[in-house]
């Protein structure tokens, strides 16, 4: 581009162009508003209002029996998650559900009934359990 115009290109961050919004902490104030506390909203959550955007349960692909969770992955194991994501097309939540079935066969203690104080405070956050 600089041979054409003259002027030398502007460096970006493929992170940044990837995930701008990467990184930026989300506060809740009330039940299905966010904002940023930077002070801006992002348009996908103004729009639907609410903290999850595009992956909200207002997406129509989304049923309400499924659960939102968080939890830890290695580095590495992120990036070979994300990689497949983005270079072979895959869905990032089939990937783990797929995974996660295959990991509990065999596993007899994934098909044992919870405790019932332990499945009831769950039924509480989760009435469709």
């Amino acid at each position: 581009m600089a041979d054409i115009t003259g002027v030398p290109p502007q460096a970006i961050n493929p992170d940044q162009a990837l995930w701008p919004n990467a990184g930026t902490i989300r506060t809740t104030h009330q039940a299905g508003t966010a904002e940023f506390i930077q002070g801006s909203v992002t348009p996908a959550a103004s729009i639907k209002g609410n903290i999850y955007g595009k992956d909200s349960l207002d997406n129509k692909d989304v049923k309400p029996e499924k659960i939102i969770f968080s939890n830890k992955l290695e580095a590495a194991t992120y990036l070979k998650l994300q990689q497949l994501a983005t270079y072979g097309g895959e869905n990032i939540q089939e990937i783990l559900e797929a995974a996660l079935t295959a990991y509990f066969v065999g596993k007899e203690e994934a098909y044992r009934p919870l405790p019932p104080k332990v499945l009831t405070v769950l039924q509480k956050k989760y009435p469709f359990l």
